[in-house]
């Protein structure tokens, strides 16, 4: 029987035990962004604000469960979760500034991410990273595009 050669592992590019954390990672930071947005619906004042940041929730909760979805299912040790939540802002300024931030974060450490996944061994990953990041820059455009509360 011919054996076939072990996979290499290439430079630059995440294993399937990096997949888990950075999965686990994003999941838990899309999740903290739908639970801070979500409580701060009913406390922001400023009626487009509190419009964007109800939309926003929502998207966010989705994002959370395609990285859910996307997940790698293999039993691993531990996995050291290291999220940037945003803060617990006082005021509808606040708010707007941290979500911004927040955003652009996720932004760039997602297209970061995007060029160690390997896109011939892991297209799903690229996919739900484009999917994200584009859903991201819609929601920083509409962040943006409200004057600052």
């Amino acid at each position: 029987m011919e054996r076939r050669p072990a996979l290499m592992t290439l430079p630059n590019r995440l294993d399937i035990v990096d997949l888990v954390e950075v999965c686990t990672r994003e999941r838990e930071r899309c999740a903290s962004l739908f639970e801070h947005l979500g409580s701060w619906v009913a406390s922001t004042g400023d009626p487009a604000l509190q419009r964007l940041f109800s939309v926003a929730a929502h998207r966010h909760a989705w994002h959370a469960d395609l990285w859910r979805e996307r997940t790698p299912t293999i039993p691993v040790t531990a996995i050291a979760v290291r999220v940037a939540a945003i803060s617990e802002a006082g005021d509808d300024t606040d708010r707007w500034t941290a979500y911004a931030t927040a955003l652009g974060a996720m932004i760039t450490d997602l297209l970061a991410l995007r060029e160690q996944v390997d896109p011939d061994l892991d297209p799903a990953t690229r996919r739900v990273i484009d999917l994200v990041v584009a859903d991201a820059r819609d929601l920083a455009a509409s962040v943006t595009a409200l004057p600052q509360a």
